[in-house]
């Protein structure tokens, strides 16, 4: 795996800035309550820096949602699906 962030990275952060963004907070106040820097999280939505699982776990407790809003929509799919035995 590469060690630089790829689309699902910048994905996951315009998702973390939607969600932020209907709760009519600035980058500032979700910063703050997180401890990092508005610059911190303004990479995190950008994608420049990856979130990790932990970040991400505190982000969603802000923000009053779950990881699945986030993830979610990696692991949807309108394919088929077998169960493989």
């Amino acid at each position: 795996m590469k060690a630089q962030t790829t689309d699902i990275d910048q994905k996951i952060g315009a998702r973390i800035r939607e969600f932020r963004l209907l709760r009519s907070m600035s980058q500032g106040a979700l910063a703050e309550k997180l401890g990092i820097t508005f610059q911190q999280l303004q990479k995190y939505e950008k994608g420049t820096n990856r979130v990790s699982a932990s970040a991400l776990i505190l982000i969603c407790q802000e923000l009053g949602i779950t990881p699945n809003h986030i993830l979610g929509a990696f692991f949807d799919n309108d394919e088929d699906t077998e169960l493989v035995h």
